[in-house]
């Protein structure tokens, strides 16, 4: 067991921590805890109690001192108290949470990078799984490599660059792989090599029985964990990825709107549009509406002649052009890693497009909304490519692959008292989207307000992925607001 001072140095606490560690109750062992008894709760007595010790999960509760820090949420606005918080070291630790959830009947929640836009990562009084601290890898092959669940994209870079290897992936730091790729996962590379769970071979999970499950021994598990298994079925204590050879260098292009009107909204996003839709595989853009000012990003990282000349119709229109060529590609990525949270936000998806029509019809009312909400932030992005891969389409149960644009609904403020009128807003533009036939949305983007959103993430396979949820989770234990039902 850890004394208080090595635990708070393990969590980078510091000793300066250590008057506030006596106002709490002792923290019990995850041993200690096991043998507490809760009235009217209680598993199968045929059922062996997993022998687990603080090398394997901590058990927190309310009155434990960590248990603030690790029930943080990346999005401010998101509180919830769950009774228990086990954080898991060992696949037994895993065991052991799960366990102690189905003998309490306890709902649970499994946070890994925490960044879940509605918070599906926690609960109130329920057990979350904190699979955080499972970081291990191990290389299987020269393109394949396993990893912990517990793994941030930028420890991932971090350990995959030196060795020249590329997991397609997103862009900000600090977001977890499990939830990532468990949700679908897109970024600068996927074009090219396709989703981050295009490019999953296999998984490891606990399921709600508590038993260890390997998707070599199923493969519609496999299936279901390519776009639908955020929290559904079980807790994933492994990841085996492919992973593909780095680019040596990286180019980027951003180009500067200032003053932008309604009529400038739309000739620039048609432009946006009909050079996004001509750009090879390598490349990506995205095009980012933030108040008067709109700022287009378009990256490549294979040389091609002609690239610049295939932009010079968009370049032309904007105010001002910053390319950035050959640069180091670990150097690159780390300029998009973005904010380190906790902030106040909420994020969603804007909807999938087929092109720009999409967006052009509702124009002048989208454009005015987000000029006159400072704090608003609308974005599109380039998917297409291989990720409409009639191969990855099959292996997974992510169905929009035909749609190649994804747009992405901002909101973000500094005060509580700034939420009401940015949240209207928000849903205001949310509105303007669904009443216009935008339907479709990314699973990874949710919105605890979008209507049949069983359709909107999984379109036809929301009933093929109910029934894999039926086999390894009969009592919906693993439950959030838009969990699969059974």
């Amino acid at each position: 067991m850890y004394t208080k001072r090595e635990f708070l140095k393990i969590m980078g606490l510091g000793l300066v921590f250590m008057p506030f560690i006596s106002c709490f109750d002792h923290s019990s062992t995850a041993e200690e805890k096991a043998t507490e008894k809760e009235p009217g709760t209680g598993g199968s007595k045929d059922e062996k109690e997993i022998a687990v010790t603080d090398a394997d999960v901590l058990l927190l509760t309310r009155n434990d001192a960590s248990y603030v820090s690790f029930n943080e949420a990346f999005n401010k606005r998101i509180k919830h108290l769950p009774k228990y918080i086990a954080v898991c070291k060992t696949e037994k630790g895993v065991q052991f949470a799960v366990q102690k959830a189905k003998a309490e009947r306890l709902k649970m929640a499994v946070k890994s990078g925490g960044h879940s836009f509605e918070g599906f990562s926690s609960n109130d009084g329920g057990m979350v799984v904190n699979v955080s601290q499972m970081k291990h890898i191990r290389w299987t092959g020269d393109h394949e490599v396993a990893l912990g669940p517990g793994y941030l994209l930028q420890e991932i870079q971090a350990a995959l660059f030196p060795k020249g290897k590329l997991l397609p992936a997103g862009s900000c730091g600090t977001v977890g792989i499990a939830g990532l790729t468990l949700g679908g996962g897109y970024g600068f590379f996927s074009r090219k090599y396709g989703l981050t769970c295009d490019n999953l071979q296999s998984l490891t999970m606990v399921g709600a029985d508590g038993k260890i499950h390997h998707t070599d021994d199923d493969k519609e598990l496999l299936w279901a964990c390519k776009g639908g298994g955020n929290g559904n079925f079980g807790v994933v204590t492994e990841f085996r990825f492919k992973v593909h050879d780095m680019p040596p260098t990286f180019d980027s292009y951003v180009l500067k709107f200032r003053n932008m009107t309604a009529e400038r909204f739309g000739t620039s996003l048609s432009a946006w549009f009909d050079v996004s839709e001509k750009l090879p595989q390598e490349a990506f853009a995205a095009y980012v509406l933030n108040g008067k000012t709109l700022t287009v990003l378009i990256t490549t990282y294979k040389k091609q002649a002609g690239f610049e000349a295939l932009i010079a119709s968009l370049t032309a229109l904007a105010d001002s052009a910053s390319p950035t060529l050959d640069a180091d590609l670990p150097k690159a990525m780390k300029r998009y890693y973005g904010r380190k949270g906790p902030i106040f936000f909420k994020n969603a998806s804007a909807g999938l497009y087929k092109g720009k029509d999409d967006i052009l019809k509702i124009r002048d009312a989208l454009f005015n909304t987000v000029i006159s909400n400072t704090g608003i932030v609308f974005q599109v992005n380039t998917l297409g490519g291989n990720i409409n891969d009639s191969q990855f389409e099959q292996a997974s149960c992510y169905p929009h692959r035909a749609l190649p644009y994804l747009g992405e609904l901002q909101a973000y403020w500094e005060q509580e008292s700034q939420e009401p009128a940015l949240v209207a807003a928000f849903e205001q533009i949310q509105t303007l989207f669904r009443e216009s036939g935008t339907i479709a949305h990314y699973r990874n983007y949710p919105d605890i307000n979008f209507k049949n959103w069983e359709t909107a993430y999984y379109g036809e396979n929301y009933s093929r992925l109910q029934k894999i949820k039926k086999q390894y989770d009969p009592e919906d234990l693993f439950q959030y607001p838009q969990s699969i039902k059974l």
